[in-house]
């Protein structure tokens, strides 16, 4: 062998054993760190208090007795239809979620960029369920001022329509 190769050996060789000592060396300190935290104050602290929460949600859950709820409000005299806002009504999930909620007795508002689009939904809707309730809103929703509009549009209506102002919205 040359006298360059070993010389190479030896550098990249004490090199590789220099690397695998530190490497040794600042595990053990990191495992000195790790037994210095367990055996702290903090961690028994933590470690005990946080089991015991533990313990006392999961008693309260399968023994505490059951709360009594409150009776409900007595039914209105006119029925109120449940309002319910759906974006991107023109197609896919949002036209059969409309449909959906249609027939299930929802006052539903289409929102959609497209007024065509939108009076094209509203009118397979209808035909498809008679009894459907439905508002079309056209509304570009990454404008500010389209939403904002829209916003204001919808409290008019729910005004007139005698609605109360909140409902969901499904997006």
């Amino acid at each position: 062998m040359s006298s360059a190769v070993q010389f190479l050996r030896l550098i990249f060789g004490g090199y590789s054993y220099f690397i695998y000592v530190m490497g040794i060396v600042g595990m053990m300190k990191e495992l000195g760190k790790a037994m210095q935290f367990i055996c702290s104050l903090e961690f028994w602290r933590m470690a005990v208090f946080w089991t015991l929460s533990l313990l006392v949600s999961y008693w309260h859950l399968l023994f505490a007795p059951k709360s009594k709820s409150f009776p409900r409000c007595a039914p209105a005299a006119t029925p109120i239809k449940p309002v319910c806002i759906i974006t991107r009504a023109t197609s896919g999930l949002g036209a059969a979620a409309a449909y959906a909620l249609s027939k299930e007795g929802f006052c539903v508002v289409l929102v959609g960029r497209s007024s065509h689009l939108l009076s094209k939904t509203v009118g397979e809707i209808k035909s498809l369920n008679k009894d459907a309730h439905l508002k079309a809103f056209q509304v570009d929703m990454s404008s500010f001022q389209s939403i904002f509009n829209f916003k204001g549009s919808l409290q008019q209506w729910l005004l007139d329509s005698n609605m109360h102002p909140s409902v969901p919205i499904i997006d």
